[in-house]
């Protein structure tokens, strides 16, 4: 029984190593997508009404009660209401966009509170259509 107690605890321990007090992005696409720590890529066809998505996440070591975001980016737009949280959802059109969505501050559930400077960086391109931009440059 002590053995399973501190396979138990071991195992929260590497967990809470693996929650690295950092910022995770993901570019919304037609696949699964998967949040990346510090730095994501993606993008695909957008149809004429509909917008692409980036999603930032704080990742931190505490239960989360609120964060301050700063979105970094011409032509992104931080979606209503979204940004409140450990999540927040950018929404830019077709094209090639940069985007860093960075973490100010941050409020934890047990009432202690953290100035910090946590960032990742998305790189989305969308574009009209089916037809990628790259297999048109390429002559295909």
């Amino acid at each position: 029984m002590k053995k399973i107690y501190l396979a138990l605890l071991g195992a929260s321990i590497f967990s809470g190593v693996a929650m690295a007090d950092t910022v995770s992005c993901y570019v919304d696409t037609q696949a699964y997508d998967e949040y990346r720590e510090n730095q994501c890529f993606g993008g695909g066809p957008l149809s004429s009404y509909r917008q692409g998505a980036i999603v930032f996440k704080v990742n931190a070591s505490k239960p989360i009660q609120s964060v301050t975001w700063d979105i970094a980016s011409y032509g992104a737009t931080p979606r209503p209401n979204s940004c409140n949280g450990n999540v927040c959802i950018v929404d830019v059109g077709r094209g090639e966009h940069e985007v860093e969505g960075c973490v100010d501050k941050i409020y934890y559930k047990d009432y202690t509170w953290a100035d910090v400077n946590w960032c990742a960086t998305a790189t989305a391109n969308y574009w009209a259509g089916g037809h990628s931009p790259l297999a048109e440059s390429e002559g295909q």
